[in-house]
């Protein structure tokens, strides 16, 4: 933790020259030996009609496209750039988690891009230099013109990452560590006081700067059974938003500062030749320094109700699933996956709500069931024929939803071709 603090002391300090003189150092201290430049495209695409309704509710006729493409550029056997683009977009009825609850949208995108250096210093040892991008796109409406969300973000960062592959006893193990850094924007997200004062105390109460310590252990056995474990560890301060006092007004010598402890593992088992069990899981705490000062439903101010750490909760989710393969010739596999998956958020300080807003004396928490099923049949070695069902309920102790949603029903059937390159 010593170590982590000098890190970020120097890098509050130099800031990008920082990292650009770590990358630089290295590359000085390890001298390039290309014989012949080569360059290894990879990509997939997933393009996808859907059909989303939500129950005793709307429905919508879209689109689910979806791929990655990675130019990659191999000077020699251990020094590789890799870009990387990734794209999201969904025409499909669907509820985005923020942070005080549910919001209904009916259009997504995300566009990732990243940029790394990966070097092997030693057989088996990686070392890889990223710079990181992120613009993330929601519409409530079709009207709605793009960029003009309230939810919408941009990301823009860099991050180091050592990774150590190594054998033992016929298993394949694979060992990372990383750190990363990004600021998160949202351009079209202002404070509320912003919009009533001339000269507010602060404009932009959603941007931070993420601050990431992240760890690994996969393992794949010579029977085909896999076992991973990630945790990380995420510090966001946030750069504009005062912690408030418990009667509404802002504390002008404290920003609020959440930590979040993630936790990612689970296990693939063969259970016969074609047929496999997958278990995944996640748990997560967020603690959160700041309250909320609620005065939307009051007549006078004995009426306001305040929230010290009204963001702090503890979630879990569990997600098992089967899928059986079936070969029909080389490379062409017939798939079939059927899941489940459970989520369960306990927020710690946070009380629960009636259908009027009155406050109950029950902390909030949320749950989220959703069961899937997917089928993927070859065409060709490079293109399948990928059809996906899922039906999403969602429940809560939250019974308010003036401003946003707890309970709800969404069924989607998407149909369409996925394609290797």
């Amino acid at each position: 933790m010593l170590h982590f603090s000098i890190f970020m002391l120097i890098y509050k300090k130099m800031g990008k020259k920082f990292l650009l003189t770590l990358v630089l150092s290295f590359v000085l201290t390890n001298p390039l030996k290309v014989k012949a430049v080569e360059f290894i495209p990879m990509g997939h695409l997933e393009v996808l009609r859907a059909y989303s309704q939500i129950r005793h509710g709307s429905h919508l006729l879209g689109e689910d496209i979806s791929g990655y493409y990675s130019p990659i550029v191999k000077f020699n056997s251990t020094l590789y750039l890799i870009p990387l683009y990734t794209i999201q977009f969904q025409k499909v009825k669907q509820f985005l988690p923020e942070e005080e609850g549910n919001h209904l949208y009916n259009t997504y995108m995300v566009h990732n891009f990243t940029l790394s250096l990966r070097k092997e210093f030693q057989p088996g040892w990686f070392v890889k230099f990223s710079a990181i991008g992120t613009w993330n796109f929601v519409k409530e409406t079709h009207e709605e013109a793009w960029g003009r969300g309230l939810y919408d973000y941009r990301d823009a960062g860099a991050g180091i990452d050592l990774r150590h592959k190594k054998t033992v006893e016929d298993n394949k193990q694979d060992y990372t560590f990383g750190f990363r850094y990004y600021r998160r924007q949202y351009p079209n997200f202002s404070s509320l006081i912003s919009l009533a004062s001339p000269v507010p105390p602060e404009r932009r109460e959603k941007d931070f700067d993420g601050f990431k310590i992240s760890t690994g252990f996969e393992n794949l056995a010579s029977g085909g059974e896999e076992f991973y474990i990630k945790p990380y560890f995420l510090i966001k301060h946030f750069i504009d938003r005062h912690l408030l006092k418990d009667d509404g007004t802002l504390n002008l010598n404290q920003h609020r500062q959440d930590e979040v402890f993630n936790l990612d593992c689970g296990f693939k088992l063969p259970l016969m030749e074609r047929l496999f069990f997958y278990l995944d899981n996640n748990y997560a705490y967020n603690y959160s320094n700041a309250g909320f000062y609620d005065s939307r439903n009051t007549v006078i101010l004995a009426d306001d109700v305040f929230t010290p750490h009204y963001y702090s909760y503890h979630s879990y989710a569990i997600s098992p699933a089967l899928e059986y393969i079936y070969t029909l010739a080389e490379q062409k596999d017939v798939k079939v996956k059927l899941g489940y998956s459970f989520l369960d958020r306990y927020y710690t300080d946070r009380k629960s709500q009636t259908e009027s807003g009155t406050y109950s004396n029950k902390e909030e928490r949320d749950s989220e069931h959703c069961v899937s099923s997917s089928l993927a049949w070859p065409l060709t070695k490079k293109i399948d024929f990928l059809t996906k069902f899922s039906y999403t309920w969602s429940r809560s102790s939250q019974k308010y939803e003036q401003y946003y949603i707890y309970h709800y029903n969404i069924y989607e059937v998407e149909a369409g071709l996925s394609l290797d390159f």
